[in-house]
């Protein structure tokens, strides 16, 4: 969760090519959430624009915080996966 600043994320479609902007974040937003619900790695690489302050759980903390949310945050999927093409 972002405490403090503005951040975004860039992904690679293509080896050859520069990765793209996909989000912007600001305070009070997150990001990640869908790499620990799946388990999985990121799809996107977030980057400071301006100094920032972030918050960070593990895996384990997320989902005892998070239990039953978790299933409305793996729905919300969908609308995460239309940023990252």
């Amino acid at each position: 969760m972002i405490e403090e600043g503005e951040l975004y994320a860039i992904r690679k479609f293509n080896e050859n090519e520069e990765p793209v902007v996909v989000k912007d974040y600001i305070k009070y937003q997150c990001f990640g959430e869908l790499a620990l619900i799946k388990n999985d790695s990121r799809a996107a690489s977030v980057i400071a624009k301006t100094d920032s302050k972030l918050l960070s759980l593990d895996r384990l903390a997320f989902k005892r915080l998070l239990g039953p949310i978790e299933n409305i945050l793996g729905r919300m999927e969908s609308t995460y996966l239309k940023h990252l093409g």
